[in-house]
C-alpha cells in the first residue's frame, strides 16, 4: 500500500470519528484540490470545528505541532494527518504570523486562505464540495486567484506571491491579473522572510514545474526575481556568441536549459507535445491532391558528416536533414533607422570616459543587436511582401521546385520577412536552394515594382532542426507568426509543402537511432537530486557577466569571450547556496559541477587516466547531465556526451577508478623518502595504470626501480 493511499485512510477516518461525535469535519487544502483535477495529492490535511482540546481527547495519540493555531497532528501507526480548527486571522506584525486567531466556522477559515483553488472543503463521508470562494470555477478556468483581496493575502504572509508563481507553473495554470499586479507592487516584502522558506518554495518551482524556465522568467516579470536571486539580474541581455549560443542571450539560455531538464523524466511530460493529434494537422497544403507518405524524423548525428561555414553567420550542415530558414528584406531595416542609430551611439560614446574601453566595446555591440532586433521586429523598411502580387512571387518560387530539390514544410511570407521549413534532397544543398529562391524571386519583383538593387539580405538565418520537439516548435511558431504579429490576412501567405514526417511525439514510428537517442534522455539511476540539478542548471553560468570580454575566437575574430566564468560561477553559486541555506552535501556538488562544466569540451582530447578520473568523480553524473543540458539548450551538438557516453559501454566490465596497484608503503620499502616525491611517483603510476601502459603490478614496480632507483 502506498504512503499516500494509507495517509487518505487515516485522514477519512479522522473525519469520520470527529463527524460521528457531532463536529463538522471535512478534507481540506490541496488534497481537495489534486482530488478534483484526478491528481494524486501529496498529503492530506483535516479542517474541523472542534477545539483542539477536543481532537486531542478523541485520538488515542496526537501531537499539538501547532495548538496555539489550533493544528493538532493525529498520528495512526506510522502516518500522522493534521487536524487544524477552523479560525478566523487577522492582523499581521511579520509578514507571516497573524496578531490574532479567532476559532470560527467553515466559511470564515476558507475567506483567510490564500487562493481560491486552495480554499475548498470536501466531505468524503457525504460526498460533498464545500466552495465558499469560487474555486472550482476557476479550476475549471485554470486560473490563479487570491481569495479576497490580494494585497491583504499578500500583507498576511509575503511568501504568498512565491507560492502563487509556483501553483501557475506547476498547474499549468495563468495568474489573475488583480492577483498578478498585486505581486508587482508588493514584491520588494519578500525580503522579510526567511531564506529557508524562500528556498523551499523556489525549489518546489523548479523542480515540479513542467517548464520551470518559463517559471524563472515569470519571477523576473513580477520583479521577484531581483530580490530572491539578484545576481541572475546581469544574465538578462548578457549577448553570447551567436555560433555557439544561436539561442540567445545567457538567460534565454538558462530559461531553455531549465525548461529541457524535466522533459523524459519520470512522470513528467513536455506541455507542448501533451497532444498528440497536434502533429496530424492539416495545414493549408500547397498539394492537396498528392498522397505523400510519412517519413521518420532523422535527428542530427553528431558525426563528421556534420560540417558548419561562417560568413557573418555561423552555418551548420549535415545531409539529408530537415532546416528552419529565415531570410529578410535588404530594407528591413531603413536607412533613416541606421543613421538615427549612428547618432545615438555617438552621444552615448561621447558620454563615455574612455570610449575604447573594453567592457563600453562590448557594451557598444550589446546596445546594436538589441536596437537591430527591434527594429527588425517592428517590420521597418519598404515592406514590399505586404503588396499580395509580391508575396505571391514569393510563395510560387518556394514552391517551384517543391518535391524535386527539397521538400517544403510550413512557410509564411510576411511583410519583410520569410520562415521556412526544408528538407533538401539528396545531390541539392540548401546555399543552392537559398540562393535560387532569392535571385529568382528578386529579379521577378524588380520586374513587377520597376525597381533596382538588392531585394534580400545578403545572408540569411538557418538551423538545422535537431530534434522532434524542435521541429514541433518551429512549426508552432511559422504558423503563430502571423497574429501574434496583429497581421490582416491580406498581408502574409501561409500553408506548407510535400514535407510530412512521422513523429515519435504522435506515438507512430521515427524514433531516432539508438544512439543518438540516449543523447536525449539522462542516463538512468542518477546520482543526483532533483533540487541538485534544478540549482545547477540556474547558476551555472551565472559568472558570465562578470567575465564577459570582448577576444579572438578561433578563426582569429572578435567575439565574446567568458575566460574563466566556471570557476567565477562556482564561486558566486556557493555564495547564492550559503544564503539559502543548502546542506553542506548539496552545496559541495552543485558547487563542484559547476566549477568543472566547461572540462566536457575536451574530452576527446583527454589522456584515458584523466578521463577516467572525470567519469569516476563524485558528480560526475550531475556534470553529465549538466553538459546534455548545456548541449541541448545552445548549439545542440551533443558529440562530446556521446563520446562519453560510448566510452562508458566500452568499459561496462572495467572499474573506472581501479584499485591501485602502488601505495606509498611500496615505494617507502623500496628505498624511496617519504615527501612529495612518493606522491608524485604514485600520481604518475596510477595514470599509467588506468592507461594500461604495464600489463602487471611487476612491470610497473620495476619501471620505479628504473626511474628513480636512488629515490
Amino acid at each position: 500500500m502506498s504512503k499516500i493511499i494509507r495517509q487518505e485512510e487515516v485522514a477519512l477516518k479522522a473525519v469520520e470519528t470527529l463527524q460521528s461525535k457531532g463536529f463538522l469535519a471535512f478534507f481540506a487544502g490541496g488534497c481537495v484540490r489534486d482530488r478534483l483535477l484526478e491528481r494524486e495529492p501529496k498529503d492530506y490535511d483535516v479542517a474541523t470545528d472542534a477545539l483542539p482540546e477536543e481532537v486531542e481527547a478523541l485520538f488515542p495519540k496526537t501531537i499539538p505541532i501547532g495548538k496555539a493555531f489550533g493544528v493538532i497532528a493525529v498520528v495512526d501507526g506510522k502516518e500522522t494527518v493534521e487536524v487544524a480548527t477552523f479560525r478566523k486571522e487577522t492582523g499581521t506584525l511579520d509578514g507571516r504570523h497573524p496578531e490574532n486567531i479567532v476559532f470560527s466556522a467553515a466559511k470564515e477559515d476558507a475567506l483567510r486562505r490564500d487562493f481560491t483553488v486552495n480554499g475548498m472543503f470536501y466531505d468524503p463521508v457525504a460526498k460533498q464540495l464545500h466552495d465558499y470562494v469560487h474555486g472550482q470555477r476557476d479550476l475549471e478556468e485554470q486560473i490563479i486567484t487570491a481569495i479576497g483581496d490580494p494585497c491583504e493575502r499578500f500583507a498576511e504572509d509575503h511568501l504568498r506571491m512565491l507560492r502563487a508563481v509556483r501553483f501557475a507553473h506547476t498547474l499549468g495554470f495563468a495568474l489573475d491579473p488583480a492577483t498578478e499586479d498585486a505581486v508587482r507592487t508588493m514584491a520588494h516584502l519578500i525580503t522579510k522572510i526567511s531564506a529557508e522558506r524562500i528556498e523551499m518554495e523556489l525549489t518546489r518551482t523548479l523542480t515540479d514545474s513542467p517548464q520551470p524556465g518559463t517559471a524563472l522568467e515569470h519571477l523576473h516579470e513580477l520583479g521577484l526575481l531581483e530580490y530572491i536571486l539578484p545576481e541572475l539580474l546581469p544574465m538578462v541581455g548578457q549577448e553570447q556568441p551567436p555560433q555557439f549560443h544561436p539561442e540567445g542571450d545567457v538567460f534565454e539560455h538558462t530559461v531553455l536549459m531549465l525548461d529541457l531538464m524535466n522533459e523524459g523524466q519520470t512522470g513528467k511530460s513536455a506541455p507542448h507535445i501533451a497532444d498528440p493529434k497536434h502533429v496530424e494537422q492539416t495545414f493549408q497544403s500547397a498539394h492537396p491532391e498528392d498522397t505523400l507518405a510519412t517519413n521518420p524524423f532523422r535527428p542530427v548525428e553528431p558525426s563528421t558528416t556534420l560540417r558548419t561555414t561562417h560568413r557573418r553567420l555561423p552555418h551548420w550542415m549535415q545531409d539529408s536533414r530537415i532546416y528552419f530558414v529565415t531570410f529578410r528584406l535588404a530594407d528591413s531595416i531603413a536607412k533613416a533607422k541606421l543613421n538615427q542609430w549612428k547618432e545615438e551611439l555617438e552621444i552615448w560614446r561621447h558620454n563615455q570616459p574612455n570610449p575604447e574601453f573594453e567592457e563600453n566595446l562590448s557594451e557598444q555591440t550589446r546596445r546594436y543587436r538589441k536596437k537591430q532586433q527591434e527594429w527588425l521586429d517592428q517590420g521597418h523598411g519598404s515592406c514590399v511582401l505586404n503588396n499580395p502580387e509580391v508575396s505571391e512571387i514569393v510563395e510560387q518560387t518556394l514552391l517551384h521546385f517543391d518535391g524535386e530539390r527539397y521538400h517544403l514544410g510550413d512557410y509564411v511570407v510576411m511583410p519583410n520577412h520569410v520562415h521556412v521549413i526544408v528538407e533538401p534532397i539528396k545531390g541539392h544543398s540548401l546555399s543552392k536552394i537559398m540562393q535560387s529562391w532569392k535571385g529568382y524571386s528578386a529579379r521577378a519583383i524588380n520586374k513587377m515594382l520597376q525597381t533596382k538593387g538588392a531585394v534580400w539580405m545578403d545572408e540569411s538565418f538557418d538551423h538545422i532542426i535537431r530534434r522532434e520537439t524542435s521541429f514541433i516548435k518551429f512549426q508552432d511558431y511559422i504558423r503563430e507568426n502571423p497574429t501574434k504579429a496583429r497581421l490582416a490576412s491580406s498581408s502574409f501567405r501561409l500553408g506548407s509543402g510535400t514535407l510530412r514526417l512521422s513523429l515519435a511525439a504522435d506515438g507512430q514510428a521515427g524514433k531516432p537511432a539508438p544512439h543518438v537517442e540516449q543523447a536525449f534522455l539522462p542516463a538512468q539511476p542518477v546520482a543526483y537530486t532533483a533540487r541538485e540539478l534544478a540549482y545547477t542548471v540556474l547558476l551555472h553560468d551565472v559568472g558570465k557577466p562578470p567575465t564577459a570580454s570582448i577576444g579572438p575566437g578561433t578563426d582569429g575574430q572578435p567575439r565574446i569571450r567568458f575566460d574563466g566564468h566556471a570557476v567565477v560561477s562556482a564561486e558566486m553559486a556557493e555564495v547564492i547556496l550559503i544564503r539559502l541555506k543548502f546542506p553542506n552535501k548539496e552545496r559541495k556538488h552543485i558547487v563542484e559541477a559547476i566549477r568543472g562544466h566547461m572540462r566536457f569540451m575536451d574530452v576527446q582530447k583527454m589522456r584515458a587516466s584523466t578521463l577516467r578520473k572525470l567519469i569516476g568523480a563524485e558528480t560526475f553524473d550531475l556534470e553529465m547531465e549538466l553538459h546534455r543540458l548545456d548541449c541541448l539548450g545552445s548549439h545542440e551538438m551533443l558529440d562530446n556526451y556521446d563520446f562519453v557516453h560510448d566510452y562508458i559501454e566500452e568499459m561496462a566490465n572495467e572499474l573506472i577508478l581501479p584499485e591501485p596497484w602502488l601505495r606509498g608503503h611500496d615505494l617507502i620499502d623500496m628505498g624511496i623518502k617519504e615527501g612529495k616525491l612518493i606522491g608524485q611517483i604514485l600520481k604518475e603510476a596510477y595514470d599509467a595504470q588506468m592507461e594500461n601502459r604495464f600489463a602487471t603490478r611487476e612491470e610497473m614496480l620495476e619501471w620505479v626501480r628504473a626511474s628513480y632507483p636512488s629515490g
